[in-house]
């Protein structure tokens, strides 16, 4: 087997689009799971990621009032 240019660019893709698909998922389980249901509560796979926290920087007027 020879390994080229495009045959490395074409393993880099599908490397890439696994991982996308991946993160995809993962994300879009933050909201609503896990899952509840007759059998108890559901995860599957890729599990829950951890809940995201957003750090907002220190809001400053324009104007200052004396």
């Amino acid at each position: 087997m020879q390994i080229d240019g495009a045959s490395i660019a074409l393993y880099a893709f599908w490397i890439f689009f696994a991982g996308l698909i991946i993160y995809l998922r993962r994300e879009d389980k933050r909201e609503g799971y896990p899952l509840d249901s007759p059998q108890g509560p559901r995860e599957g796979w890729p599990p829950v990621p951890s809940k995201k926290e957003f750090l907002h920087a220190p809001h400053h007027h324009s104007e200052e009032k004396h």
